[in-house]
């Protein structure tokens, strides 16, 4: 197999690595291979991106680029590219950092780098607020999340969903999600985003949704990335369900990206 190939393939086929991750990497090593580059060799690329990695939307938005750009404008964009992504944890942080500033109690749930990267941003700057992460869907792994945060952050709670109406309550509390894929309209996330989402509303408590515009897609796309999302479940009669979801960004306070 051709280097070029086999390291599209490679992203296109991992299941350890979050999607920044993947990009981060799969940006680097079309890069590395640009002699390589042929119009033949990245629609076929673009094809296998697209087939193996179909919930993931920066890696629909780069099979997108593989499969339309020229070569000169394919390149420019992935070296701007790689320079977001190098900086990404500053950016979020920072765009995030008036929305997080003041709150005592910051609510969250599941795993997001992106979420990560702001939440121990606050905290550089001096936020001693606490951390509640819910644990979303069972893909959510928001037990892994808050094992994470807690490395840096105290106090860190992990709680399960079904907590979330207690620690809505209070003044200066926030709640902070990230997204797997954003539209002008909805967001996708794993299951318990939207119920947490519209508890907020009901509470009014302001939301933040934190995700590159990397993942920003047409509305349209988001029901081809949940009908293609896995399901869990399948131990009696109707107990299987989707493990993400769309959520409504009308109540949503403040979109952050880099």
């Amino acid at each position: 197999m051709k280097p070029l190939r086999r390291i599209i393939e490679s992203a296109a086929a991992d299941r350890d690595h979050g999607a920044g991750e993947i990009e981060r990497r799969l940006v680097a090593g079309l890069l590395d291979r640009r002699g390589d580059w042929t119009g033949e060799a990245l629609i076929e690329g673009a094809d296998a991106l697209r087939a193996g990695q179909p919930v993931m939307a920066n890696l629909r938005n780069l099979a997108r680029r593989l499969a339309t750009d020229d070569p000169a404008s394919l390149e420019a964009w992935l070296r701007r590219r790689a320079e977001v992504l190098d900086e990404l944890p500053r950016r979020l942080g920072e765009a995030a950092w008036p929305h997080l500033e003041g709150a005592a109690r910051l609510v969250t749930l599941s795993r997001s780098s992106a979420v990560a990267a702001v939440l121990e941003h606050a905290w550089d700057r001096g936020w001693r607020g606490e951390t509640v992460v819910l644990d979303g869907s069972p893909a959510g792994r928001g037990p892994e999340q808050a094992v994470r945060l807690a490395r840096r952050l105290q106090p860190v709670r992990s709680q399960p969903d079904a907590t979330a109406p207690r620690w809505l309550d209070g003044r200066r509390v926030r709640v902070v999600v990230g997204a797997d894929a954003v539209s002008p309209k909805r967001l996708v996330n794993v299951c318990g985003t939207a119920a947490l989402l519209e508890l907020a509303g009901v509470r009014s408590v302001p939301v933040a949704v934190v995700a590159d515009t990397g993942k920003e897609l047409p509305d349209a796309e988001l029901d081809e990335l949940l009908a293609a999302s896995p399901r869990a479940g399948g131990d009696g009669p109707g107990r299987t369900w989707p493990l993400f979801e769309a959520a409504a960004m009308a109540g949503v306070a403040a979109r952050v990206h880099e």
